[in-house]
């Protein structure tokens, strides 16, 4: 521990016995329990949001959250003498979710259910500063993107391997971005409060209890958008299989009914190339000269699982009754 944590720890209300670094913080064993200290770029405003949320959330022994803890001044961002900002949350124990384990990836889902299901519970009582995002305006702006890249990659008279790739790949995934975008219109899924970033990272098990940790990305928003991110990290890391998918799917189901409209959004956001929109942006933004070999090895993994997803979305697209 440096400085610096050392003189942000002494404004808060507890000893620390032990430290350790974790994934970009430091975690705190204190006599009151595990603390997690953090830098953030959030203000007052929103991390006090967030906290007045996540305490009303319903506590209970199938799944628990964090909550943030109050410095000597009753804040909960504490800033540095050279003015770097930081949080502490209560933390809880548990392990990480094994991104492998198929007992791991479905308790995730039943946890995402449960998650909703007391998140939606909570009302729009609390001003919040976060805008509702509305992803058919994204979706529109991402096809837009695509198509601005196309015609800047050709304009190159010295195409690289990657921009060859590129133009190759091209008409296939933009034909999916239209069917997603026509596929979107035709969906009014339900807004509620949303974890924004649910991904295994962000799950800590303890036997059947689990811990739902990180909402820096909460928001109002489809709740949908949670399972969609969660489903397809899962689904790319299996190859897309459908058993496991669909099983994925009816435990979501069974907590959290979708409707016809938020299964007709969920699909269209699984049939929408977002890992090629987002290596072709990545590309896009550098604009150099040298660019990462890793961008062309992500490019080529999707052609691989090309052929797997078309077949996962004709089996979810039949199940579902979608056409």
């Amino acid at each position: 521990m440096n400085e610096r944590e050392s003189e942000i720890l002494e404004k808060y209300p507890f000893r620390v016995e032990r430290m350790s670094r974790v994934r970009g913080a430091f975690l705190c064993e204190t006599e009151d329990g595990l603390r997690l200290l953090r830098e953030t770029d959030s203000t007052e405003k929103r991390l006090q949001w967030e906290n007045q949320i996540l305490l009303q959330f319903p506590q209970n022994h199938r799944i628990r959250v964090e909550t943030y803890v109050e410095n000597v001044d009753g804040a909960i961002r504490t800033e540095s003498s050279d003015r770097r900002a930081y949080c502490v949350k209560r933390w809880p124990e548990g392990r990480e979710c094994e991104s492998g384990s198929r007992e791991d990836i479905l308790l995730g889902t039943e946890t995402l259910g449960l998650l909703h299901r007391g998140l939606g519970g909570i009302g729009r009582q609390l001003e919040s500063p976060v805008n509702i995002r509305d992803w058919r305006e994204e979706l529109e702006r991402h096809n837009r993107e695509l198509v601005r890249i196309r015609s800047y990659v050709r304009r190159q008279r010295h195409k690289s391997e990657l921009e060859l790739q590129i133009l190759a790949d091209f008409p296939y995934y933009y034909e999916q971005a239209e069917r997603a975008a026509v596929l979107t219109g035709e969906a009014d899924p339900e807004i509620s409060l949303c974890h924004g970033e649910y991904t295994y990272h962000h799950l800590l098990f303890r036997g059947r209890s689990t811990a739902v940790v990180d909402f820096s990305h909460m928001g109002w928003g489809v709740p949908l958008s949670d399972l969609y991110l969660y489903l397809r990290k899962n689904m790319e890391k299996q190859n897309w299989r459908f058993p496991l998918g669909k099983e994925m799917l009816e435990i979501y189901e069974r907590l959290c009914p979708m409707g016809e409209d938020g299964r007709r959004y969920l699909y269209a956001r699984l049939t929408y190339p977002e890992k090629f929109w987002k290596q072709v942006n990545s590309y896009y933004n550098r604009r150099k000269s040298w660019i990462p070999v890793r961008n062309l090895e992500k490019l080529r993994t999707l052609e691989v699982q090309k052929e797997k997803k078309e077949q996962f979305l004709a089996q979810l697209a039949a199940f579902w009754g979608i056409s």
